[in-house]
């Protein structure tokens, strides 16, 4: 290495080949590592999608869990569906497990080509359902009530070489427009259509009953709420 100009070094043809090589092999290190970085995140992130989807899906019908309503419930849904299948504990007791599994899968079926691509589907429990309706009035939550009511009525669903009619019991909830920025419950929702569901039973089979929330985020009482 000689000096150059101002005293500085000047690299001669060797050293210059050298460090050139060097950082070939340099960066060809870390493309390298920056490749296998990604394919690892990227497995990770696969994992994580499955891990999420084990978590939010039933096992038995394939629709989302109740689980799933957390952070779906966070966007600005004004109208919700709670479905509950009348006497489905009959069909357990009379035609075993294994049909009443093929029945809540024959409903969850049903429900969804109901459902609009705008709309979330849920089995809450047993045979319990939630649907929580996107750009929907209260007119069209009623309509889809009734419209979900008339299709189960009419759906004949085939227990071992028997064919068995059911009824539901659906009660709506709806937040006024002005309750849906201010509510402080992203669950009011949901337990104000329960509750309108369990008035709806009280009336008989197949029933339909409709509840306001309060926007509150504590449960109204019945003076509290506009009922139909």
């Amino acid at each position: 290495m000689d000096d150059g100009e101002g005293g500085r070094a000047e690299l001669n043809f060797d050293e210059k080949s050298f460090l050139f090589e060097w950082l070939v092999e340099n960066n060809k290190t870390l493309t390298r590592k920056n490749k296998e970085l990604l394919v690892e995140i990227l497995r990770l992130r696969s994992r994580v999608g499955e891990l999420e989807k084990i978590n939010f899906i039933d096992p038995t019908t394939g629709l989302h869990n109740r689980w799933y309503l957390q952070p779906r419930l966070e966007e600005e849904f004004s109208r919700g569906l709670f479905i509950d299948l009348d006497n489905f504990k009959a069909v357990n007791d009379q035609y075993g497990h294994f049909i009443g599994d093929r029945v809540l899968r024959d409903t969850a079926t049903l429900l969804r080509g109901l459902c609009r691509r705008e709309d979330v589907l849920v089995r809450f429990g047993a045979d319990e359902f939630v649907i929580l309706l996107g750009n929907a009035g209260q007119r069209a939550a009623k309509t889809a009530a009734e419209r979900i009511r008339g299709r189960l009525e009419a759906h004949s669903f085939l227990c071992g070489e028997q064919e068995k009619t059911l009824s539901a019991s659906i009660g709506v909830s709806t937040l006024k427009k002005e309750h849906v920025a201010s509510s402080t419950d992203p669950w009011e929702l949901v337990w104000t259509a329960d509750g309108a569901m369990h008035l709806a039973k009280q009336k008989g089979p197949g029933q339909i009953h409709r509840l306001d929330c309060n926007g509150q985020g504590h449960k109204p009482a019945d003076s509290e709420c506009a009922a139909s």
